[in-house]
């Protein structure tokens, strides 16, 4: 795939256009997926009943568990205190667990418990529901073939940093 894969290779220049039309495209998804009313479209397909900041929250979790609320701030480049409220509420809710740091007693690590797990599982039926809205006049073809290419996309990213 990529490099290799069938089609006009084009040089220098016809690769930079393509790219840049590539990047404008992400920038669009990427304003998308991670906007409130796509957030709140998602939230109200997936029935349950958390603000945005839990969604988020939960969804980290879900991603880099078990991991300190520490990390996850750097990662989410917000302030720890920001973290304390809707954590706070998703082990209320069940949804979290804290559970000591085997590397230090004094930290506690975050992990998504079974109802959590249950919860992320709607959340992401939701979210694929509204994409497949999205692409609801596509050829079934087309989309497999999106869904490839943004895959190699997504794993030259984890390759690459």
């Amino acid at each position: 795939m990529g490099r290799t894969s069938s089609g006009s290779q084009g040089g220098p220049d016809e690769q930079r256009k393509a790219s840049d039309e590539v990047a404008t495209a992400l920038a669009t998804v990427g304003n998308w997926m991670f906007s409130t009313a796509a957030r709140r479209r998602i939230m109200a397909a997936s029935g349950l009943e958390l603000s945005l900041g839990d969604y988020t929250l939960l969804a980290q979790i879900s991603q880099h568990a078990p991991v300190r609320l520490s990390v996850l701030a750097e990662l989410m480049e917000v302030d720890k205190s920001t973290l304390t409220p809707p954590a706070k509420r998703l082990e209320a809710r069940g949804f979290i667990v804290r559970e000591p740091d085997p590397a230090d007693a004094r930290a506690q690590l975050v992990s998504v418990s079974r109802a959590g797990k249950l919860a992320v599982r709607r959340l992401r039926k939701a979210r694929a529901d509204t994409v497949a809205e999205l692409m609801a006049d596509w050829d079934t073809a087309e989309i497999e073939r999106l869904a490839e290419h943004l895959t190699a996309f997504a794993e030259a990213i984890k390759k690459k940093g």
